[in-house]
């Protein structure tokens, strides 16, 4: 065992003394293969290090075990819920037979108090696996919403498309009814007065059939009797039939009288027609109202998504929350009574639209959960100064005070394991403040929780004395019974290395401003992929700015043929020029062949703009000795180079 342990880097600068009298304490135990060592909440009372075997580590998400990582001899597991005094956030379990040597809460201390090369190496360990997991998680909670969305749609979409199959049924045989009443009429030779009349009652049956006649239930049944009496007084056949859609039609007795005068004994052929051409336009307007219902939700889909639009843009808030509802609406359904209290004058943002979108959908839904199909879901929006304020409000079980400062911690769930990965409201954290430099608060009490998020109307704008990044979120109880409280601070959590706003240079983190000032003075020819035609994008209005300050301009755009006076290019191997800098307007998946075709063009600087994080082709660019800055904006980096701010 202290041969062992020695090569263990946790263990391997122990004194002697220290690694002789840990090996006398601590407990070796074996493991079958498929044996479970600890279960994801159990209590967190040992760590374990692999002696021999492999350990998989895995994590119960949106109801599937998703494989985290798996540990092999000579590994520490288990330390994070000891270090945390927290439940486990995995379940452990032997790939093949192992043994392990387990590690208690005090043996643990010891060794972290009286060694700096094992807390060092402690420290390595958690923070490497903390990051390891997060992204795998946050990748599982995306495709777990995705799964959940895509549900939803499917569930809506169904409803619409069948009745409009349906419809289209039923139409084949209306429309050979009314071909038949229709040369039943004909045989009969109208005057002009009973053609007026005519006339009249098919606009009558046409525009009831969009908007129903309104009468209630009783009404109805008396006034359905009324009709059919009347028609059997007439010797009208199948009187039962004809009168619904008479009293569909609106029609009193005292109209029937009138049209009697006008048709004399061809009355019973007007009915058989009128309600063959009422069935007719029925069905036409319930197909119609059915294809317009599809169209309706891939509009909102569309929309929710921005599928290929520019990763900030100009903003409606309105339209991003409308279109979460109309997403969640399956889950919503019910008992569920959703209040729209919207500012009318409210103005468009700067914003990374389909993560804000993100956000709304992770609120709404743990609002839904928090009321099991009944309750009152409220949205509320009012602008502050420079500021746009959108509170979402529920009327469900509240937040337990105790708990209320952990809910943006990374993995904290209230939720059963398999139904949360504590990743949802970390992630729109992460999205308001980090990304838009904004706040979000909770205000809660039992019957009332309320998410207020800010965000700046223009972001660009935003003076650093309120730049969020800075700020933590809180959290507090009753937002109107605590006007003249101070929120409770909730602590920061650390920040994601490959999220925050940072830039990166030759991997440097933060670097100064000498070097992004080499960075302007050397560059000259500026190619731009994914340039807009739209004066309003950011991915016009920005290069635009730089052509202005003297940069040549190089548009990389497949589907634009000219922009800003300069010719377009459908990638930077098709463009004929030398280029300094590639600046990046692509999605943070796309990335990665960009910079692949950048260095194969020998460009030296590598620009994403803001909001636009790829860590693997940033990395491959610093390989190969280009610059990088990544997730800034190259105009307000410019400007305040050039001010020397």
């Amino acid at each position: 065992m202290y041969d062992f342990l020695k090569k263990v880097p946790l263990f391997a600068n122990l004194p002697m003394a220290d690694l002789e009298r840990l090996c006398e304490m601590i407990d070796e135990s074996r493991l079958p293969a498929g044996a479970e060592l600890f279960a994801e909440g159990d209590a967190g009372d040992k760590a374990y290090v692999i002696k021999e075997g492999e350990i998989d580590i895995l994590k119960q998400s949106a109801g599937r075990e998703v494989l985290l990582a798996v540990r092999q001899a000579g590994e520490v597991i288990g330390e994070m819920s000891l270090l945390e005094e927290a439940p486990r956030t995995a379940t452990a379990r032997a790939r093949t037979e192992s043994v392990l040597l387990a590690i208690t809460q005090a043996q643990l201390d010891h060794l972290l108090n009286t060694s700096p090369s094992a807390a060092r190496a402690m420290l390595h360990t958690v923070t490497t696996r903390w990051m390891a997991m997060q992204a795998i998680l946050q990748q599982s909670e995306k495709m777990a919403q995705l799964g959940t969305l895509t549900a939803g749609i499917a569930h809506e979409l169904n409803n619409p498309a069948a009745a409009a199959q349906r419809g289209a049924g039923q139409l084949r045989a209306a429309v050979g009814q009314l071909q038949h009443s229709y040369w039943q009429l004909s045989e009969r030779v109208l005057s002009p007065s009973q053609l007026e009349s005519l006339r009249t009652v098919d606009e009558r049956a046409n525009r009831y059939a969009r908007q129903p006649f309104a009468i209630d239930p009783l009404g109805r049944s008396d006034r359905e009797y009324e009709l059919e009496t009347w028609l059997d007084e007439q010797g009208v056949e199948n009187a039962w039939e004809v009168a619904p859609t008479l009293v569909n039609l609106g029609y009193e007795t005292s109209e029937l009288d009138h049209l009697r005068a006008v048709f004399g004994e061809g009355l019973a052929a007007v009915f058989t027609w009128l309600v063959a051409a009422y069935t007719v336009y029925s069905l036409l307007e319930e197909i119609g109202q059915g294809a317009g219902r599809l169209a309706e939700i891939v509009k909102a889909l569309k929309s929710y998504t921005y599928l290929d639009q520019a990763p900030v843009q100009l903003v409606d808030v309105h339209e991003g929350l409308d279109n979460t509802l109309i997403m969640l609406r399956g889950k919503l359904k019910g008992g569920i009574t959703v209040h729209r209290q919207y500012a009318q004058d409210l103005p468009r943002i700067q914003a990374y639209a389909s993560e804000l979108n993100q956000v709304w959908t992770n609120i709404i839904d743990n609002a839904a959960d928090a009321m099991p199909g009944q309750g009152q879901l409220t949205l509320r929006t009012h602008q502050e100064d420079n500021w746009v304020v959108v509170e979402i409000e529920d009327n469900g079980t509240g937040i337990p005070e105790a708990i209320q400062s952990k809910i943006f911690d990374p993995f904290f769930t209230t939720k059963p394991p398999g139904k949360g990965s504590g990743l949802g409201l970390n992630i729109s954290y992460n999205i308001i403040v980090h990304k838009h430099r904004g706040e979000i608060k909770v205000f809660s009490r039992p019957g009332k929780t309320c998410f207020e998020v800010r965000l700046p109307v223009n972001s660009e704008t935003t003076s650093a004395a309120k730049t969020a990044d800075d700020r933590p979120p809180t959290a507090t109880g009753d937002k109107a019974s605590n006007q003249s409280e101070s929120p409770t601070n909730i602590h920061a959590n650390p920040p994601d290395p490959r999220r925050s706003r940072s830039v990166f240079v030759t991997g440097v983190r933060r670097p100064d401003d000498d070097q992004l000032r080499e960075i302007f003075r050397s560059a000259h020819h500026v190619a731009v992929v994914g340039i807009s035609g739209q004066p309003d994008r950011p991915a016009h209005t920005v290069p635009a700015y730089l052509q202005t300050q003297g940069y040549h301009i190089i548009p990389v755009n497949p589907h634009l043929d000219e922009v800003l006076g300069e010719r377009a290019y459908p990638d930077l191997a098709a463009v004929p020029e030398p280029v300094d800098v590639v600046q990046i307007f692509r999605r943070s998946e796309a990335v990665m062949p960009i910079v692949e075709q950048a260095i194969e063009k020998g460009a030296k600087v590598i620009w994403m703009q803001e909001g636009i994080v790829n860590e693997p082709a940033a990395q491959l660019a610093r390989d190969a000795g280009l610059a990088v800055v990544m997730d800034a904006c190259m105009r307000v980096q410019h400007k305040r180079v050039a001010s020397g701010k």
